[in-house]
């Protein structure tokens, strides 16, 4: 019996996927009335090899909404077998009379045959496994596999901690930027990410569409934010120095001469285009959209609104001399994306900025976005930290010492970044202060609709940054 065989006898998964998909950390339309789901496409990866075996599928979703808005396609990775899998509970989707289906990446068997039909570099229904490079051998078993928790927007599982499978959840048609720009970075031999080795394509509306993708892992690696984080804590707990500021500077030095990098192998492979008036007249806009849609979410950006105005319509105006090239960047660069081995820092996700459509992601922007991005995270790293101070270890000036780490770690990141690009990123200016503000603006929309007692970070530094830009 095969795959498609299996899951053709089910009855009942449309309505038991209605039930399912917003419960789910990546499902991107939570909070969406939902009319109708239903399967568009099943695309098998492994017939079940025995009586108590599970099929393996792929499954694209269609997620209609009551609200009229436009329709949205999700990938699903499923098991579908006659008998309840050895997997978390919460990984069983739904016990029907024609069998059980359950979340494939919860299943090491599955999730290994997927990777293995990867290095085998094969095709198969309405599927393409591409191995880059070919060569590599996964074990015939996966022993083991876990999710990664840090992510939202997608899924990833390391197998075996050998390798990274990172599922692409919202289906657009289109090379994710993920791969292409892991595919550039390989071709400019770039020490600094994690090796790529292979990936899943499909097609949708006609076209080929991204759905997974296969890296190296990096067992010893550190991510940056926890990284950060910690270093904030000894220092509000009152165990470093205050001009020491936990010795971070080095690592945040450290890491704006990877960015850097990174943005020159981009620069390289993938060329760069100068910045044109009407780029700077696009770039006002789109900042000046985003902002109109937070005020109709947060009233209490009320009180910048006219100096945020005034900040985003001065880039249209920027000299152009001042503002130099576009090129391909990561996108939406954080502590989160930076990963800190024994050896190096390594920049992983180029998915760039969630929910933003593929020809935003696509396309050529000023390096200074990433920077812009990379000193909001020290900011947030520093007084996230803040609301953590242990009771009964109260220090004096906590607040002072959070902005002291934040100025250190940021300016130790453009000192590195500068060493070696030869300019500063603060030069940028009024351009660096608008990505700024941009970004905390779109930080303050996603703390009010997730994570209300976080939103005070954005909207404060909001206020020092317009207060910074008039000195």
């Amino acid at each position: 019996m095969t795959a498609l065989d299996t899951i053709g006898r089910l009855s009942g998964l449309d309505s038991a996927l209605e039930a399912w998909l917003p419960g789910q950390r990546w499902f991107a339309d939570k909070g969406r009335p939902l009319e109708r789901v239903s399967v568009r496409q099943v695309l098998p990866f492994s017939d079940p090899v025995g009586a108590d075996e599970p099929a393996g599928v792929i499954a694209v979703v269609r997620v209609e909404f009551a609200d009229g808005r436009p329709a949205a396609d999700y990938q699903l990775p499923l098991g579908v077998g006659m008998v309840t899998p050895a997997v978390p509970g919460s990984s069983v989707i739904a016990k029907l009379p024609g069998g059980v289906v359950h979340d494939a990446l919860a299943d090491p068997g599955l999730v290994g045959r997927l990777v293995r039909r990867i290095a085998a570099d094969e095709d198969g229904p309405g599927l393409r496994f591409e191995a880059e490079p070919p060569g590599f051998q996964p074990p015939w078993h996966a022993l083991k596999v876990r999710r990664l928790a840090v992510e939202q927007s997608n899924s990833s599982v390391v197998v075996d901690e050998r390798y990274v499978l990172k599922i692409i959840r919202k289906l657009v048609p289109g090379t994710n930027p993920d791969l292409e720009l892991q595919r550039m970075l390989r071709g400019a031999k770039s020490p600094h990410v994690p090796r790529l080795l292979g990936a899943v394509e499909g097609r949708l509306d006609g076209a080929p569409a991204t759905l997974a993708v296969l890296q190296e892992y990096a067992p010893a690696a550190s991510e940056g934010w926890q990284l950060a984080l910690d270093s904030v804590r000894e220092l509000l707990g009152g165990e470093a120095r205050p001009d020491r500021a936990a010795d971070f500077a080095a690592e945040a030095a450290s890491l704006g001469e990877t960015v850097a990098a990174v943005h020159g192998e981009l620069a390289a492979t993938g060329g760069t285009v100068p910045l044109r008036r009407a780029d700077l007249a696009r770039i006002a806009g789109s900042m000046t959209t985003r902002l109109d849609s937070a005020l109709d979410a947060v009233p209490e950006l009320a009180e910048h609104e006219r100096e945020l105005r005034a900040a985003f319509a001065a880039v249209a105006d920027l000299p152009l001399e001042m503002v130099g090239a576009a090129q391909r960047i990561h996108g939406d660069l954080h502590l989160g994306q930076a990963l800190r081995t024994t050896a190096r820092w390594l920049i992983i996700d180029f998915e760039g900025e969630p929910g933003a459509a593929l020809s935003e992601r696509l396309a050529r922007y000023s390096p200074a976005r990433d920077v812009a991005g990379m000193l909001r995270s020290f900011e947030y790293a520093a007084y996230h930290q803040l609301n953590q101070i242990a009771v009964g270890r109260a220090i004096d000036n906590p607040a002072a010492r959070a902005a002291q780490w934040t100025a250190r770690s940021q300016a130790a990141f453009c000192s590195g970044y500068a060493a070696v690009t030869g300019r500063d990123p603060r030069c940028d200016g009024a351009l660096l202060t608008a990505y700024q503000l941009d970004k905390a603006v779109y930080e303050l929309r996603y703390e009010t609709r997730h994570r209300p007692a976080w939103a005070w970070i954005p909207l404060g530094a909001i206020g020092r940054l317009l207060a910074e830009a008039v000195r």
